[in-house]
């Protein structure tokens, strides 16, 4: 890609710096976490952001170095990312490119603290509680509507989407298996988020 095509380019999607800077690493492995727990995203280094100016770097081998080793020692887990060099005008460019990931969150970890960031516009912000706790269960593999609530099985009752899946299959329910299929609620009888959803009682 050359540069002016990223001109032409969602900003949202994209962080442009002017070095790889290496003793505030934070500056830019934020934006590395927060593209691989939203929608993936590249980072382009010697372009200045305020204005787009083509700076360059002067050791595109070293900062490749320096960009791997930075994000292998400091993301956590390692997200997917595509490292590649170009040259434009004379000009070293380093395109780094980080997939979105099935491993949510990922955090920027930075002697034992970690943080998770996520986009919100252009900018990478530390992701709010109820962002992270569904990046968490993302990760997991897991939605809140699986979730299991409080409730149990005898606290609530089904009626209303019981007739209703009769009309609409003209088979009779069994409510036990079907509900459990249906994960309105768990094998053990725990009612799950979806379950309170649709109950008669509206307990959600």
């Amino acid at each position: 890609m050359k540069l002016k095509d990223y001109d032409k380019a969602e900003n949202s999607n994209i962080d442009f710096k002017e070095k790889v800077e290496t003793s505030k690493p934070k500056s830019w492995l934020k934006s590395v976490s927060a593209f691989a727990n939203t929608n993936g995203g590249v980072i382009l280094f010697g372009v200045r952001d305020n204005d787009r100016f083509a700076v360059g770097l002067n050791d595109i081998v070293g900062d490749s170095e320096k960009v791997s080793q930075l994000i292998n020692s400091k993301i956590t887990p390692l997200p997917r990312y595509e490292l590649n060099t170009f040259i434009e005008d004379k000009k070293d460019f380093i395109e780094l490119k980080i997939g979105d990931g099935p491993r949510t969150p990922y955090y920027y970890d930075s002697d034992g603290r970690k943080e998770a960031f996520i986009r919100a516009g252009n900018e990478s912000i530390p992701a709010p509680k109820h962002i992270l706790d569904n990046l968490i269960l993302k990760g997991q593999n897991v939605t809140y509507d699986e979730l299991p609530s409080k409730y149990k099985l005898e606290d609530v009752s089904f009626t209303l989407l019981n007739a209703t899946l009769k009309k609409e299959t003209l088979k009779e329910i069994d409510k036990n298996k079907d509900h459990i299929s249906l994960e309105l609620i768990t094998s053990d009888n725990q009612v799950t988020n979806a379950g309170l959803l649709l109950s008669d009682q509206g307990l959600l």
